[in-house]
């Protein structure tokens, strides 16, 4: 019997500046002809800029490359900038709605917007209506060894970055045991002792990737990340990023070792540019690892649809302002995951090569009380 994987990044690590291995980063840019000199000024220059760029940040999307012009680099937003810009246009108040993944479920179905099924709640203190509320481990586990209910997805109630989230396949009823996706092992008892957290999980029917993209790049789960402001005239789709799942990997946040970005054109929704890795281990367009497919000019499913959908639930959440969406695609078509209070913008700008503070942020940062 085998436990469950650790991790291998934090919520503290995730949530601050992204490693660099700046001395493998410098070497590329000395390469390709830029001076010592030349890139630092401009790393000043863009530390002091909009964006409030870190040195680490300017390697992490290969500003230095100078076929990219400064205004263009100066478009790109650092996580210190994001923050003031997500702060300045989305209400502290409104964040439980977003973060809280019980509040947000609850309130899409309210609204009659689809969402992942949810099995069971096991959060002390914690409801749904009509949903089991399994906080004693012997009714969890006893739940897990039914082979009915799979596959599933478990993630925690106020999680951030998929961390901790668990996809099983199948219970093994032969050895009593829960196969989670990538082949690892676990006792249904010991499964639901650590679903028991302080904070709680979902338990959700596992999605299933729609058709048209299992086809050509496997069944794990994509989805779509929607970047979204929300002014007086109603919302507006700003970026669109397709992630990519691969391998074995339990979801597909870029993070993830192997997972992919590609950016989507918002008119038609088709793949224009994808890429793996970032800085110096920055790979633009290359094909699927497991099957060898193009992405370039792929149209993701349903896209109308999904565009439709996000902007018939943007409004719900009107205190925020700045919105990012992710939206599963699936056989049964576009599914909601999650609304982000605000959301790293790190997906769009690496996806497209391109930094968000365009003249359409501009005005959606002035409209909120920000000048840039």
């Amino acid at each position: 019997m085998t436990a469950i994987i650790t991790e291998p990044q934090s919520y503290a690590s995730l949530s601050s500046l992204p490693k660099v291995d700046i001395p493998d980063n410098l070497n590329l840019a000395l390469a390709a002809g830029r001076s010592v000199v030349s890139l630092l000024r401009e790393i000043i220059a863009l530390w002091r800029g909009p964006g409030r760029l870190s040195p680490q940040e300017y390697f992490y999307y290969r500003l230095w490359d100078p076929g990219i012009p400064l205004a263009e680099k100066r478009r790109f937003v650092g996580k210190k900038a994001q923050n003031e810009m997500h702060l300045a246009c989305n209400s502290q108040y409104w964040y439980g709605a977003a973060a809280d993944k019980i509040l947000f479920h609850t309130i899409m179905k309210g609204a009659s917007l689809p969402v992942p099924d949810l099995i069971a709640v096991a959060a002390a203190g914690r409801s749904v209506p009509g949903i089991p509320n399994l906080v004693e481990p012997s009714l969890l586990a006893a739940l897990l060894r039914r082979p009915e209910v799979y596959p599933l997805f478990m993630k925690e109630v106020g999680g951030k970055y998929s961390l901790s989230v668990i996809s099983a396949d199948a219970y093994d009823e032969a050895r009593d045991e829960v196969l989670l996706l990538g082949g690892t092992r676990q006792s249904p008892d010991a499964l639901a002792a650590k679903l028991i957290s302080p904070g709680g999980y979902l338990v959700q029917g596992r999605l299933r990737q729609a058709p048209a993209l299992a086809e050509l790049f496997g069944p794990q789960l994509w989805s779509v990340r929607l970047l979204v402001f929300h002014g007086v005239a109603g919302p507006v789709i700003h970026r669109a990023v397709a992630k990519v799942a691969t391998g074995t990997n339990p979801a597909d946040n870029y993070w993830r070792p192997g997972n992919m970005l590609g950016a989507i054109a918002l008119e038609s929704g088709t793949i224009w540019r994808v890429v793996s890795g970032t800085g110096a281990g920055l790979s633009i367009n290359p094909n699927h690892p497991e099957t060898r497919r193009a992405f370039l000019g792929i149209e993701i499913p349903g896209w109308v649809e999904i565009k439709e959908l996000v902007l018939a639930a943007a409004p719900i959440f009107a205190g925020i302002r700045t919105q990012s969406w992710d939206v599963a695609l699936t056989e049964a078509g576009p599914v909601i995951l999650e609304v982000n209070f605000g959301g790293d913008l790190n997906l769009a700008q690496l996806a497209t090569g391109k930094g968000v503070l365009d003249d359409e942020y501009c005005e959606h940062l002035k409209g909120c009380g920000m000048q840039v």
